[in-house]
């Protein structure tokens, strides 16, 4: 009996993501999703919390994320 690889049918079940800047492309699952409520409503509190801004370096970024985050959480 031959072997059969897996590899075709793993990456059927992902997503290549080639993101701006220099953050190298990556592959994610298709069936990813958030299931826990605590963690959707603090995602979108920071969405909230960040929605409109432009931060403009990469630093300045993380920064207004890790505050947003962190103010989110209390």
């Amino acid at each position: 009996m031959a072997h059969k690889s897996a590899y075709k049918d793993v990456l059927a079940g992902q997503i290549p993501v080639n993101p701006k800047g220099d953050q190298p492309p990556y592959f994610r699952s298709k069936k990813t999703m958030q299931t826990s409520a605590k963690l959707i409503r603090h995602q979108i509190c920071v969405a909230d919390a960040l929605k409109g801004k432009k931060p403009g370096t990469r630093a300045a970024v993380r920064e207004a994320f890790t505050k947003a985050s962190k103010d989110c959480a209390k």
